[in-house]
């Protein structure tokens, strides 16, 4: 493993803890950390996931001990009490969260000690240590959900057969998260699910507080929620399942094919809702298969992104929009083979038989440095092998899109050269979303 990333496409552990905190509706954090480093993760996330803005509580309003030399070197326990103190008094929500950061963990705070007086008391407050040098954003969402499982959710609660939760999209770290959990709960509440997304818009914490209840946890990711949904199985008795985020027609119905497996749902309830769905999708696309053929949009695609999107997308581009996958990129850092083994075999399930070449690389310019490699020993200084070519990355893959004089949209962390407020790029309508700004890239300049 690298001892550094270049250009970061994640936070630390504290700000994937933070964020997940902040996008659960009346939660809010208190971060036991030094100066900066409350506003630092709130600022990434806020600025880095399509301007997500700030909300209750967070961003500048968000509680901190900020410790100073004083706390570094007698304990800062004190100080963690008397922030919890005020907080309390000052701030109106049902559910506080103390989450630690790096120096907070290296001198070593009782922080479990000091909030288990206050559990003992009634109060509704968790804690979990996330030092951020314990890894990246994903693992900081995971160990608050470990902590939220077994020090909030109830437990012993009696099983709801039809009762899904929904786990592996991290809140920013996805910038769609809102929109997807939004469209995959439609699809499945159509299916006649109870579904519990826990981080989407209006989600009430009385579902986190039963998620219990839940017969069945769909882990949408090979690589991100497992610690949590390990913690739902071990705490709680509630199985899991992976499935990759679906994309469009093709990966939706399998989706819920497989779903409606797991939950003996009737054929013909399934078949209703797949016909209803795919209706409703080619009635949008079929009007822009004139533009697609006339203007020749046909690509060669480079996919940019984590686990989650960089198979997704690449599946959907190949699979439902007739494009070519060239060369596809996962930035997660990954060091479980056997994760990575999962990650690849899905790649073997793309249904049109193409297959792109696949790395795992974080470093936005060895990743540029692979693609480039690739391309020159493929073609001339007069033919390029991926001509005309399009790449799906980050805003930090915009200049490689430049140098390949290739269309590009941002779609994974970080954004920031677009606004993502409901948008989902999952489901069926989230593939027409997809093809809608695909479509206003390439024509923009006419």
């Amino acid at each position: 493993m690298s001892n550094s990333v270049e250009k970061p496409r994640s936070q630390c552990t504290l700000g994937g803890a933070l964020i997940t905190i902040n996008s659960l509706n009346r939660a809010v954090a208190i971060v036991h950390a030094a100066p900066g480093c409350a506003v630092a993760g709130s600022g990434a996330a806020k600025t880095g996931s399509g301007y997500w803005g700030s909300g209750y509580c967070d961003s500048m309003a968000t509680p901190s001990t900020n410790i100073v030399e004083k706390e570094v070197i007698f304990g800062g326990e004190d100080r963690l009490s008397e922030q919890i103190e005020s907080t309390f008094s000052i701030i109106d929500a049902d559910l506080f969260a103390v989450i630690t950061g790096c120096m907070t963990d290296i001198i070593g705070d009782d922080v479990k000690a000091v909030v288990g007086r206050y559990q003992k008391a009634g109060k509704p407050v968790i804690v979990a240590e996330t030092g951020g040098f314990k890894g990246n954003s994903s693992k900081g969402h995971d160990l608050i959900l470990e902590a939220l499982i077994d020090q909030y959710v109830e437990k012993g609660l009696t099983k709801d057969h039809k009762q899904v939760n929904l786990l592996g999209l991290i809140p920013t770290q996805d910038i769609f998260w809102r929109g997807n959990l939004i469209e995959l709960k439609r699809l499945l509440t159509n299916l006649g699910l109870k579904v519990n997304t826990f981080f989407a818009p209006f989600e009430e914490l009385s579902s986190l507080r039963q998620a219990s209840q839940a017969s069945l946890n769909i882990v949408l990711s090979d690589v991100h929620g497992l610690g949590s949904a390990r913690a739902f199985e071990e705490v709680h008795g509630v199985p899991f399942i992976n499935l990759p985020l679906p994309i469009g027609p093709t990966a939706t119905s399998q989706f819920l094919t497989e779903v409606a497996k797991q939950f003996e749902i009737d054929q013909n309830k399934l078949n209703k809702v797949l016909e209803e769905e795919s209706k409703y999708y080619y009635e949008f696309v079929q009007r822009t298969a004139d533009l697609y053929i006339d203007t020749d949009f046909q690509r060669f695609a480079v996919i940019i992104g984590d686990a989650n999107y960089s198979y997704a997308l690449t599946k959907f581009v190949t699979d439902d929009f007739g494009w070519i996958p060239y060369f596809t990129a996962i930035t997660d850092t990954i060091d479980d083979e056997d994760e990575k083994a999962k990650v690849l075999a899905r790649f073997e399930t793309i249904d049109s038989g193409l297959r792109p070449e696949v790395i795992f690389e974080t470093d936005t310019s060895v990743i540029a440095e692979k693609l480039k490699e690739k391309i020159d020993k493929e073609g001339d200084e007069y033919n390029s092998p991926i001509s005309p070519a399009f790449l799906l990355g980050s805003i930090l893959d915009r200049q490689l899109a430049n140098d390949l004089k290739a269309g590009f949209l941002s779609v994974s962390h970080p954004v920031t050269n677009r606004v993502v407020t409901d948008q989902a790029y999952a489901g069926y309508r989230g593939g027409i979303r997809l093809i809608n700004d695909i479509f206003n890239v390439l024509i923009s300049n006419r």
